[in-house]
Order: structure tokens, then C-alpha cells, then sequence
């Protein structure tokens, strides 16, 4: 049977229609949109004569979850303490992982394979519901939050609801429940703002613990990775209930959008189990640092867009990039120059004793203050 490039040499015009999950049709065309935008995307469809297969806000999300290539090569991961020199792969899809997986430091249930995990019962929840409860979803999540003794594990694309949430650090307080949180990288930026409106300090929470994850990598041949996101929602009670289905935890899915849920227990956990701990294996800490400043990463991102949004750099481009640049950083000078005029006007002292206006100097981008004496007269 000819391949794809036979087919095009011998003059069809068309490519195959793909016989399996991959399609080079599809990969190139892929490759055209990050480098050259939706208009190279659409101009190598026509030539190819391939059909559209991303609709316009794929085409959109697509280009937005493109990040540029790294500007050196990354640094080789550091071997965990466990981890064994032999558990590597000399072949292009390693077996296994030379790092060992984060572990589940608050503990987990512990249930051997084919463990009773309580009789098989579904549960359909829906929103809006009939009768006396119009919030049918949400009310149900709270209810199974409450009854939690052990452990919860939640994976979620989007958590901004703020009962839910003052409804997991009741449980972590009053019964002691262990609580996990797996969410998705580019909605994490809302559930950090969310924390920061109820005062609520995650590193301080010693009962609860919050990692990010995202979707899939596609890479490039450019060296651009777009970024898939996780859509996956479910939230594991004590190694015996689940609860999945659309509903987001946010605040218009427990009140405008229409939502289902599913409460499950018996064998059907186990894969929930399961899941869970992959998800949490891929899973990366919270650099509270980096997300401190998540509205100058924003503006980096706009950077990297504006760059690639077609394939010739044009004065136009060199000015946004330049305001983008500026915006970023003015409200981080103003913070540290109304700091410097505060410590200059608190650093007199009595008894002929003055201390040094402590300079400013460079790190890593930006400015910090250098160690200061204090001088006698």
C-alpha cells in the first residue's frame, strides 16, 4: 500500500484520509499555524486541499498555548535520593523514569487490588434540578465534602467557588481530613486570587496540598510546545466515593450554566484511585514566587504572540513589544521606590548616627537593595 508522500508524487493532489490517531497532514498544518498564524494555517489547508478540522476557537486556544523555545538547553534533572541509575532506557520511549513521583505526603488509603470498596451505587445529580433543590450539583458536592473523614482528592480545570472551598478548609480544620487539589495550569492564577480575597494563606495549610498540571505536550519541529490543558473532574471521598461529571467548581456553573453529576462507589473507584495518583505523578509543586508576578508572565506571553503572529517583525510589532515591556515593569518600580523612601526616612537616628542610603543594584532583572553599614561620625 502506497504511504502518504507516494501518493503525492504520483500526483493525486490529495492526501490519504489518515488510517489510524496520527495524520502528517494534520501535524504539518499545526506547524504552519504556530509559525505563521491563522492565515498560514487557512493558505496551507487551500494548497493541500485538506478540509478544515479546527474549528475557530481551537485555532485561537491553539495559538495561545503556544510557548517559545527554551533559550539554552534545560538543565538535566537531578536524581532523587531513591531513585536507581538502572530504572532508565537507553531507547527513544523510555519503560520507566529515572525520577521517583512526588510523594503523597499526607498519606493515602491504603487498599490492596480488588479491595471491597463498598457496594456498587450510582447517583445522578443534576442542575438545575427539580423539585426542592434548583442547585442540585453543588449542593451535592458540599454534602459529600461534609462527610469526608479521611481524605479528599479533587481534580478540577477551574476552582474560583468560594463556598466549596470554605467547605474543604472546615474539613481540613474540624475532622481532620487530608485534602489534595490538582488543578489546571491556566486557571491556577483565579484559585490564587481566590485564596488571596478569603486571606487565606496556602502555605500555612498543613493539611492540604495544591500542585498543578496540565494536558498533553505537542512539540514542534520549530522547538514550540503547545500546552493542553486538563478537563478531566472528579473529586475522590475517603478511597470510596467519587463524584464526577461537567460541573466546574465555579461560581456560574453552580448557578447559571446546566450541569450533571455522578456519585459512584464500589469497584468503579478504583480506577478514580488510579487516576488520581498518575495525575499526581505528573503533577508540579506551586512556585508561589513565579505566580506572585503572573500579570508579568501574562505580559510576556502577549510578547511571545505578538512575535509569532506573522513571520515578519515589523516596527509596528517592536513598538507593542516595547509598551508591553514598560507596562510590565512601571508598577513593580513604583512598589520599590515608595519602599526606598520609606526605609531613607525611617534610617535616621539620633546620637550622630546615620545609616547609608542602601543602593539599588541588579538581580536576575531586576532591581534589589545591597547590604548596607552603618557608618559613625
Amino acid at each position: 500500500m502506497a504511504n502518504a508522500s507516494q501518493c503525492l508524487e504520483e500526483g493525486s493532489g490529495r492526501w490519504p484520509p489518515p488510517a489510524g490517531p496520527y495524520s502528517e497532514a494534520q501535524r504539518l498544518a499545526l506547524e504552519e499555524l504556530v509559525a505563521g498564524g491563522p492565515e498560514a494555517l487557512r493558505a496551507f489547508l487551500r494548497r493541500e486541499q485538506l478540509p478544515p478540522f479546527l474549528s475557530e476557537p481551537e485555532v485561537q486556544d491553539i495559538a495561545r498555548a503556544a510557548l517559545p523555545p527554551a533559550a539554552g538547553p534545560e538543565p538535566a534533572a537531578e536524581l532523587s535520593a531513591g531513585a536507581s541509575l538502572d530504572a532508565s532506557s537507553l531507547t527513544y520511549f523510555p519503560e520507566r523514569s529515572d525520577l521517583e513521583p512526588p510523594a503523597l505526603e499526607l498519606g493515602w488509603p491504603g487498599f490492596a487490588s480488588g479491595a471491597f470498596r463498598g457496594l456498587p451505587r450510582v447517583e445522578a445529580h443534576f442542575q438545575p434540578g427539580c423539585g426542592d433543590s434548583i442547585y442540585g450539583c453543588k449542593e451535592a458536592v458540599r454534602r459529600q465534602i461534609r462527610s469526608a473523614r479521611q481524605m479528599i482528592a479533587l481534580v478540577m480545570d477551574s476552582f474560583t467557588d468560594t463556598d466549596i472551598f470554605t467547605d474543604l478548609l472546615e474539613a481540613c480544620s474540624q475532622w481532620q481530613v487530608k485534602v489534595y487539589i490538582l488543578l489546571d495550569q491556566s486557571s491556577f492564577s483565579h484559585f490564587l486570587k481566590m485564596c488571596k480575597d478569603l486571606g487565606v494563606d496556602l502555605e500555612q495549610e498543613k493539611l492540604m496540598r495544591v500542585r498543578i498540571i496540565t494536558g498533553s505536550t505537542y512539540c514542534t519541529r520549530s522547538g514550540v510546545k503547545i500546552i493542553g490543558k486538563v478537563r478531566e473532574k472528579f473529586m475522590l471521598i475517603d478511597g470510596i466515593r467519587v463524584t464526577t461529571g461537567s460541573y466546574s467548581f465555579t461560581w456560574t456553573d453552580g448557578k447559571l450554566n446546566s450541569n450533571n453529576i455522578l456519585i459512584l462507589s464500589g469497584p468503579a473507584v478504583a480506577h478514580f484511585d488510579l487516576e488520581f495518583r498518575i495525575l499526581h505523578s505528573r503533577s508540579k509543586p506551586i512556585n508561589f514566587k513565579e505566580f506572585s508576578s503572573c500579570k508579568k508572565n501574562r505580559v510576556w506571553d502577549q510578547l511571545f504572540r505578538i512575535t509569532v503572529a506573522s513571520r515578519d517583525v515589523t516596527r509596528e510589532h517592536f513598538l507593542r513589544m516595547e509598551f508591553l515591556y514598560l507596562r510590565a515593569f512601571v508598577g513593580d518600580l513604583k512598589r520599590k521606590r515608595s519602599w526606598l523612601h520609606a526605609s531613607r526616612e525611617a534610617m535616621y537616628t539620633p546620637n550622630n548616627t546615620m545609616h547609608t542610603s542602601p543602593p539599588l543594584t541588579k538581580r536576575n532583572g531586576s532591581l534589589v537593595m545591597r547590604p548596607h553599614w552603618i557608618i559613625e561620625r
